[in-house]
């Protein structure tokens, strides 16, 4: 079980075909102003993504929809956790949704909150559901809270502890104070503790501003790959965003000392994506290829969640 989430067998690789459509679309309900900040898991009979919705005047927070296959998906009514907890007072996005030991969902999620000197920051925490509709905030914060700004979870199952049977947890996340990319372990998904040095930083000219919202996969062939977020100041875009933001990549041995790919991963600059392309998040399909989702931006300043496809069956059948 511990390999059913941010695993793969072989490397999706460094090659995607943004797809011609949209998968989740603004201008329209719950998302009339925003769809942000994908994230995928496989349930029975399709898949499920959860993100980020934002209504007309409001902050709602995670809304979700169903597919069969990935390429059609349908809005499921209501909210699936709305921002106002604790630690995510302002907003929550981000969501990361892995299955739980014992059954059920545990989602991991940014929080926004004012601290005492107006100030918001960002802090990472968890909401438990049993069956990936109804959810629950539990209490305290995950990483972060008074102790620092963190967001953009990814949490991963590592192997099996000593005795065979408990499972470790490895959180990768955004340290917004540092501007770099961290990661954080824990025995019981609850109690993280951070993990010395720092996964990603900025080294880049397109990643000057910051590097953000990691998406992390265990690969079955060895090692892990990791699609992140490099974000540029750009002044001169008139709506939308004050950065441009692109996809990277980077393939690590040991899940902490990572080796950055030299070339941008998925480039912006499509009609959707005219402005940032930033969020990653993979998953497999039934052909072997794969199928990113992110967060795109166009001129209008109209935000969408798009899709790029692998360049080819990869994985063995």
């Amino acid at each position: 079980m511990f390999k059913s989430i941010h695993y793969q067998k072989t490397d999706p690789g460094l090659r995607w075909n943004k797809d011609s459509g949209i998968a989740i679309d603004s201008g329209r309900g719950l998302e009339a102003d925003r769809a942000l900040t994908p994230n995928v898991i496989k349930i029975d009979g399709g898949y499920r993504m959860y993100y980020h919705g934002l209504g007309p005047g409001s902050i709602l927070g995670i809304l979700s929809a169903f597919s069969a296959d990935t390429a059609q998906w349908e809005f499921e009514p209501g909210i699936r956790l709305p921002a106002g907890g604790e630690w995510a007072t302002q907003c929550i996005w981000s969501p990361d949704v892995i299955p739980l030991p014992d059954g059920g969902y545990r989602m991991y999620f940014e929080g926004k909150w004012q601290d005492a000197d107006d100030g918001v920051r960002s802090a990472i925490v968890s909401a438990v559901s049993g069956d990936g509709l109804v959810w629950e905030q539990e209490p305290g914060a995950r990483l972060g809270g008074e102790n620092g700004s963190y967001g953009a979870p990814r949490c991963l199952y590592l192997d099996p502890g000593p005795d065979g049977r408990d499972l470790r947890y490895r959180l990768y996340a955004s340290d917004f104070e540092a501007h770099q990319i961290v990661s954080a372990k824990s025995d019981d998904g609850l109690q993280f503790e951070l993990e010395p040095g720092v996964c990603i930083s900025r080294e880049k000219k397109l990643e000057s501003y910051e590097v953000y919202a990691p998406e992390v996969l265990r690969l079955g062939s060895g090692g892990y790959r990791m699609y992140y977020a490099g974000w540029v100041p750009a002044p001169e875009v008139p709506a939308g965003s004050k950065f441009h933001g692109r996809i990277f990549s980077a393939f690590s041995e040991d899940g902490l000392q990572w080796l950055k790919d030299p070339d941008v991963c998925l480039d912006n600059g499509g009609p959707w994506d005219t402005v940032k392309a930033s969020e990653p998040c993979i998953i497999d399909l039934a052909d072997g290829r794969f199928r990113m989702f992110y967060e795109a931006c166009d001129l209008e300043g109209r935000w969408r969640i798009a899709s790029a496809t692998s360049d080819s069956a990869l994985r063995p059948q």
